[in-house]
């Protein structure tokens, strides 16, 4: 018997206890939780909400809700051999929940959606907006930036880097918005390396940046440009190609022989640099979005 259970701003115990079983899910194969709602999931977040569907083995599926930039992100972890029909029950019990404390705009990112979940996603108005690619290439290249960079200086360019990168992803759903506690929750992270995070200047400016991220646990060892902008006060220089090859020198450096990115499928000029770079599509992610209305009943 399956049992779908809500959690709203889960204590420290219960949310240990569900990242043993994300941890667990994805060794078997499952896909991961984004860093956004993975940090949340660890450290609790304002609005968090996570619905289970468990049965005698334990649980078995996981739906998140985490606040973001314009609006709520969704996000599902399921075992691999569970049900199509038990993954949508916990999806909608979370949806409802959603609805259920006033609702809004949300966004529900999804690889390989099955047809349970489209169904899900239909009964709820949401609706394919978004397709992010990763792109994946191997190292090193021949190429080098022909422009200086410095590693990132934790707590004497906080302040500066979140400027430039809130105006750049000024529209964007994860990246946009970021404040000095989102980004301190990501320095404190075990990976990050101030070396693998390059500033570059002009006129006394920061005028880009590349934070590059080593995944060691993947195998082989992959270096990811983690988030990569030029502030838009400095466009149109080519600053976007060079921090590239800056960030992939960065990865290069630690001894990583594969690299990767993620980039919308709608942003052309970008996916046409990388690939000259070498970069090829691994894989794609699809986000269904709408406005849940405090009012509505989910099915």
């Amino acid at each position: 018997m399956q049992v779908v259970e809500v959690t709203i701003e889960p204590d420290a115990t219960r949310r240990a206890r569900l990242l043993g079983f994300v941890a667990s899910a994805v060794e078997a194969g499952a896909d991961a939780l984004s860093d956004h709602l993975r940090i949340d999931l660890e450290r609790g977040g304002d609005g968090l909400v996570v619905a289970t569907s468990s049965d005698a083995a334990g649980v078995r599926a996981l739906a998140q809700l985490s606040a973001a930039n314009d609006g709520t992100l969704l996000e599902v972890v399921a075992d691999p051999d569970v049900a199509p029909a038990h993954r949508a029950d916990v999806v909608e019990t979370a949806i409802d929940t959603f609805a259920r404390a006033g609702g809004g705009r949300l966004t529900w990112w999804l690889e390989r959606p099955g047809e349970a979940d489209l169904a899900v996603a239909h009964r709820s108005s949401l609706r394919p907006t978004r397709e992010l690619h990763e792109m994946r290439c191997e190292l090193p290249l021949t190429e080098h930036p022909s422009i200086d960079t410095r590693s990132f200086r934790p707590g004497l360019d906080d302040e500066s880097w979140l400027a430039v990168n809130n105006r750049a992803f000024a529209s964007h759903g994860e990246q946009g918005g970021w404040t000095l506690q989102t980004l301190h929750s990501r320095l404190a992270e075990p990976w990050f390396d101030a070396d693998g995070f390059r500033l570059h200047e002009r006129d006394g400016r920061l005028a880009g940046f590349c934070w590059t991220k080593i995944h060691a646990d993947h195998d082989p060892a992959l270096g990811e440009i983690y988030v990569i902008a030029v502030d838009p006060d400095f466009h149109g220089r080519g600053l976007g190609r060079e921090l590239t090859l800056a960030g992939l020198d960065a990865i290069t450096a630690r001894g990583v022989g594969l690299a990767n990115l993620y980039v919308d499928d709608d942003n052309v000029a970008a996916r046409r640099l990388y690939e000259r770079l070498g970069f090829s599509i691994h894989r794609t992610r699809v986000a269904f979005a709408g406005t849940i209305d405090s009012s509505s009943e989910q099915s």
